[in-house]
């Protein structure tokens, strides 16, 4: 399969002003984070970036030991020379009241999971126009969102399909049992499944809408559910590839089915908490009554986004965007032959072993204060023109994200409760994806996907694509 050229304003395919701005929106980071206290240079301006557009000014601010929030005037001195307003920067120091510089570097190394740090970044990048001031407090709010809000990390990753097997078969707390039946029956029915690719090489997400009945699940209940979907999918998004298709097979729909504060959510979550993980939403075989549906779920989403759905009312329709021998069976009818393997009882038995998790997560910590003074020297080197030291330090800093990459999958099982992508062999140890698991047999030519991306290849992540 033919390697797709990766689009402008992603890694690996910058502009040089979009590369200056990768670099004022890494200088606030580190302001945020208190990258200076780890021994990292302070940045300078860019050359040919005015005041506006840079974090030039320094003050004395520092975070004091007794301070209750990461917020300090340095990084709201910072906000407001990229044209942050007094009204968002005042929203920023109340996002991180009760959130320490310690909680922030963790909610970075959080967020960006397996990712390229700097991918994650220009994902809020893009997604506010290259605004670097709007980009930051997106990316600020989104981290927030996820550590202090939703605890995306403690109650949807590590808490999950056995989780709620658990809870399901305890019946002597009967709300818990109860949660845990609703979720594991989203789960089993296969509301929402991940199969394949379609032409762009990104991972489909089959929505059937006629399985959802508001009454049978709680709000907190769908919720955990929708996060641990996206959640699950984050994890095959292997470069070049950064975004999903998701279709939404309308086939047997109807008003009974319809649920406006779920799809609401979603769209938030993908517009405001994982900007620039949709690459396409396919609506196949909507009836009529779908339309006045649409009109309102429309006016909840950005135009960005509005712009990627696609209405398909023919299997040929659909193919245009998925080859037709990666089209889920189940898309269309109203018969499945989706599985849901159950979860084990000893799945998640590394999850005890507490002594290698901290150990590796130690490990991760130090990665990341090294990214961190790594990246302060990489940003000053630029800032001073020096082209000789930012040669040096550019694989360096390369080495680092890649060591950090490599930690997150040896951590991996120590945090992160299996799932049915685990158990149906399509996520491998070490991060390999295999979207069509039983499909190795065939010639490699056939089934392997070229990744040519560095920092993938040296972890020998295998992709099989047929």
């Amino acid at each position: 399969m033919a390697t797709k050229k990766t689009p402008q304003g992603f890694l690996g395919n910058l502009t040089a002003d979009q590369e200056i701005r990768l670099r004022q929106m890494w200088a606030i980071v580190l302001r945020l984070l208190d990258a200076q206290a780890l021994g990292a240079a302070e940045p300078s301006p860019e050359p040919g970036v005015n005041r506006r557009n840079s974090t030039l000014t320094r003050t004395s601010t520092t975070i004091s030991a007794t301070a209750g929030s990461a917020y300090t005037e340095a990084l709201g001195k910072a906000l407001q020379d990229v044209g942050v307003s007094s009204t968002e920067i005042r929203a920023v120091r109340d996002a991180l009241t009760n959130l320490t510089t310690d909680d922030m570097r963790f909610g970075l190394l959080s967020t960006a999971k397996c990712d390229h740090p700097d991918s994650l970044l220009l994902r809020f990048l893009r997604a506010r126009k290259w605004d670097v001031g709007k980009s930051f407090c997106m990316m600020l709010h989104a981290m927030v969102w996820r550590i202090k809000i939703q605890h995306v990390d403690e109650r949807v990753v590590a808490n999950g399909e056995l989780q709620a097997l658990r809870q399901e078969k305890d019946t002597s707390k009967s709300d818990q049992a109860k949660a845990g039946s609703q979720f594991l029956a989203q789960m089993r029915m296969g509301k929402c499944f991940i199969h394949g690719v379609d032409r762009e090489n990104r991972p489909i997400g089959v929505v059937r809408a006629r399985l959802h009945r508001p009454s049978e699940q709680s709000e907190e209940v769908i919720t955990r559910y929708i996060l641990h979907i996206i959640e699950m999918a984050r994890l095959l998004l292997l470069p070049p590839i950064e975004n999903v298709t998701i279709v939404f097979d309308m086939t047997g729909f109807s008003l009974s089915n319809m649920e406006y504060a779920p799809v609401k959510f979603l769209i938030d979550c993908f517009q405001a908490n994982y900007p620039e993980s949709l690459g396409m939403i396919i609506i196949y075989n909507a009836p009529w009554i779908f339309s006045g549906i649409w009109r309102i779920i429309k006016g909840w989403m950005d135009p960005v986004i509005v712009a990627k759905v696609q209405f398909a009312s023919t299997f040929a329709d659909v193919e245009k965007f998925i080859a037709p021998e990666n089209i889920a069976p189940e898309i269309g009818i109203k018969g499945t032959s989706y599985e849901f393997v159950e979860p084990s009882e000893t799945e998640n038995d590394p999850m005890e072993d507490t002594g290698t998790r901290d150990r590796l997560m130690e490990d991760r910590t130090a990665i990341g204060e090294e990214l961190l003074l790594v990246t302060g020297q990489w940003i000053s080197a630029h800032q001073s023109n020096d082209q000789a030291k930012v040669t040096e330090l550019t694989p360096r800093r390369k080495d680092v994200i890649e060591r950090l990459r490599v930690n997150y999958w040896s951590l991996d099982p120590y945090i992160r409760a299996k799932n049915h992508l685990d158990r149906t062999n399509i996520i491998r140890p070490g991060g390999r994806i295999a979207f069509y698991p039983g499909s190795e047999t065939t010639s490699d030519a056939e089934t392997a996907k070229a990744i040519e991306v560095e920092h993938v290849e040296q972890a020998q992540v295998k992709v099989v694509d047929v």
